[in-house]
């Protein structure tokens, strides 16, 4: 049987309500060329035996025990035989011009690492693309420049969401695939797009192709404010190593916005003193100056540390949600 042009990963855990409309919207697809394979991450639910109800040739449901997003997926790109792999969230949906559009754009752009469009998100399907184009995301070929602030581009990694990229299969395999240790549930894919972004070009499409059901999230977009340690912290060295040289003061700050972040959760949750917070400054320092919000944030970190009865009283801060930062990063599948 000849290899398939695309290879479709969905990986499934705990979907039973949005698996079947995942499915079939990948069967709608104008672009026809493809294998789809669901991985059932362990579920318990009726999701595995619903999506086997689905008849089609091109499905293949691959089982294994509990491991995680990173993991499932990682099983679905082991298995792959097309040369263009596409990774879609059980609770996701695209639309019939998806997979047309992005082979038709790698094609058109064989530097490309990754093809990735816009969404609209939740029940009401909220559109980004305004913003998205605001933030540079213009359409085409695209790359971040080298002196990019840490918040924006943060932004450029969470618009790399899993369920809008088509990406080249020999590219994610380069890198390892998805951060699977320990189980990651969150900031498990944003690890591997990240490095997509600093070490690639990408053909950008802003235009909302993916319908992304936040609504759904037992993951990433639900839990801001109260995540796990992001993978990017956890396992910095490899990125480091990895990254383009021109590009590494932008990843240290990047990192050390993750490490800010993560400290005002902590400092939230009244679990930051003194000592703790010099560690994780003395780990992720700035590599330049930062912006003046940024320097306000690690103002209000170091005074809450020294007097933690003002952590009661300080109203609460949500920086992941704001407008630079404001997208979800993190897997919504298991």
């Amino acid at each position: 049987m000849p290899a398939p042009a695309v290879t479709v990963v969905i990986p499934l855990y705990q979907k039973a309500g949005t698996i079947v409309a995942a499915i079939r919207s990948v069967l709608r697809q104008q672009f026809a060329d493809f294998e789809l394979l669901v991985v059932d991450d362990g579920s318990t639910d009726e999701g595995p035996a619903l999506a086997a109800d689905v008849t089609d040739p091109r499905i293949r449901l691959l089982c294994q025990p509990n491991q995680g997003p990173g993991a499932a997926r990682n099983r679905g790109l082991a298995e792959a035989r097309g040369p263009l792999v596409a990774f879609l969230d059980a609770d996701d949906e695209w639309t019939p011009e998806f997979l047309q559009l992005g082979v038709a754009a790698l094609a058109a752009e064989p530097e490309c690492a990754v093809w990735v469009a816009g969404r609209v998100e939740g029940p009401r399907q909220r559109p980004r693309t305004a913003r998205d184009r605001r933030m540079g995301l213009l359409g085409g070929r695209w790359r971040a420049p080298p002196d990019v602030p840490p918040r924006r581009l943060k932004y450029y990694v969470d618009f790399c969401h899993s369920s809008c990229i088509l990406a080249r299969r020999s590219i994610i395999e380069r890198y390892g695939g998805f951060y699977a240790a320990d189980r990651c549930v969150y900031g498990e894919d944003s690890y591997l797009w990240l490095q997509m972004v600093l070490n690639h070009l990408l053909a950008v499409d802003p235009e909302p192709r993916v319908w992304f059901h936040t609504e759904h999230s037992a993951l990433g977009a639900a839990r801001v404010g109260r995540h796990p340690v992001r993978p990017a912290l956890l396992a910095s060295r490899p990125l480091l190593e990895r990254c383009d040289p021109a590009y590494r003061p932008a990843l240290r700050d990047l990192l050390a916005y993750y490490r800010l972040l993560e400290t005002e959760q902590l400092m939230r949750q009244g679990r930051l003193d003194k000592p703790a917070l010099a560690r994780w400054r003395a780990r992720f320092p700035w590599a330049r100056t930062p912006e003046l919000k940024l320097v306000a944030m690690e103002l209000r970190c170091s005074l809450v540390a020294s007097v933690p009865a003002l952590a009661r009283r300080a109203p609460a801060q949500r920086a992941e949600r704001s407008p630079a930062a404001d997208a979800t990063s993190g897997s919504k599948s298991g």
